[in-house]
């Protein structure tokens, strides 16, 4: 679906394109406690977060690339690679290398005692490599969407795309059919008894003769030629009126494209397509798409952050390991920012009637916020308001 249709291909992209635009840090659990602050130090300086280079081998930006990917499918996991290294202070410290990622063509079964939690995940074995060694969840970072109960592979957006994407392609191939039959015209053979009797032809001849313009037909809609020859017995027309009225199909196509871009919560991707369309609507759409991305982005920073748990909790294996034991409330946050809305900047076409009106006061911060907003640089001096 994802590699042929263009539909799906351009939901998911925008999806996608809109997730890989957030930004993200690690913030202290605690804002107000020293080693609370340490921590979140070390978690932006293993990920590569708020200013700093990063311990990784492979940026959180391009392994996000391949893990948003649980999205469509329903789950996704990756492996955690570690590695031992000095920090900025020159004190050797366990870091997160990399989440090296296991492609679900490969999954083979998840492996659970209790039947609720996870204990190890299964690859299949490929080529005459050796068998792939069971890769326990304590050393696992598993994405899953709308998981229920023990079922860990979820359900992703394309579960609900899927018969619509089938109905689309038969709809497609039916339209296909229609064309070449519009294109090339169904040949008809038609048999004069009457001249045949006048000539004074067997039936034996008859049968030849349509038999020979049966295999001139059949090469003539197999393109092997490109001419009839007919006779006064034997002649050739065409099976139908040979219209086309490709509307209907035209429509179903339409609705499929629709109901696919509703799985992902894009359909402002039509609006403006035909003839009908609003920038209110839009803006609605829009607002919906938005914080379905920020639920996603909600769920990958739970996964990473928290305690160490099974197929989760990266952040809290690592603090174990480099500080020993801590409170929970201590641990870092892993908080993303860039997709939230923007109560000011969409408030700017209502601003002139709040000023109007009095209820909004045009002071210096004011005007500060609204040129950072649309990069206007700072406030000069001589600018100031007295």
């Amino acid at each position: 679906m994802l590699a042929t249709d263009p539909v799906v291909a351009a939901s998911w992209r925008v999806l996608k394109q809109t997730l890989l635009e957030a930004s993200w840090r690690w913030v202290p659990g605690d804002e107000t406690d020293e080693h609370a602050k340490e921590l979140a130090r070390y978690a932006n300086e293993c990920w590569g977060l708020d200013g700093y280079t990063g311990m990784m081998s492979i940026s959180w930006e391009e392994q996000l690339q391949y893990l948003w990917e649980f999205a469509p499918i329903g789950y996704r996991y990756a492996e955690e690679v570690y590695r031992v290294d000095n920090d900025e202070n020159g004190v050797p410290r366990v870091w997160l290398d990399k989440y090296a990622d296991r492609e679900p063509s490969a999954h083979l079964r998840w492996e659970s005692e209790d039947g609720q939690n996870l204990d190890y995940v299964c690859q299949q074995l490929r080529g005459n490599t050796l068998p792939p060694e069971p890769i326990p969840a304590s050393k696992l970072l598993l994405l899953t969407l709308n998981r229920t109960g023990s079922n860990f592979a979820g359900r992703g957006l394309l579960r609900p795309a899927w018969w619509w994407w089938r109905f689309k392609q038969r709809t497609a191939n039916l339209l296909g059919v229609g064309m070449e039959r519009w294109a090339v015209a169904t040949p008809r053979v038609s048999v004069d008894r009457s001249a045949a009797e006048a000539a004074g032809l067997t039936d034996t001849d008859i049968d030849e003769m349509i038999d020979r313009a049966a295999a001139q037909a059949q090469a003539y809609i197999a393109q092997e030629q490109s001419y009839l020859v007919d006779n006064p017995v034997v002649s050739f027309d065409t099976f139908g009126e040979q219209k086309l009225d490709s509307s209907h199909a035209l429509a179903t196509i339409q609705q499929c494209d629709h109901q696919i871009s509703l799985a992902f919560l894009a359909s402002f991707m039509h609006l403006g397509a035909t003839d009908t369309g609003s920038r209110s609507v839009g803006e609605v759409h829009l607002s919906v798409f938005r914080r379905s991305a920020l639920n996603l982005c909600d769920m990958v920073a739970g996964a990473v952050g928290g305690q160490d748990r099974r197929a989760g909790g990266t952040i809290g294996r690592l603090i174990r390991w480099n500080y020993g034991d801590c409170s929970p409330s201590q641990l870092p946050r892993l908080a993303h920012s860039g997709l939230d809305a923007d109560e000011l900047a969409e408030s700017l076409n209502a601003l002139a009637p709040l000023v109007q009106f009095g209820l909004l006061t045009p002071e210096d911060d004011l005007e500060r916020a609204i040129r950072e907003r649309i990069g206007a640089g700072e406030l000069p001096d001589q600018a100031a308001r007295t």
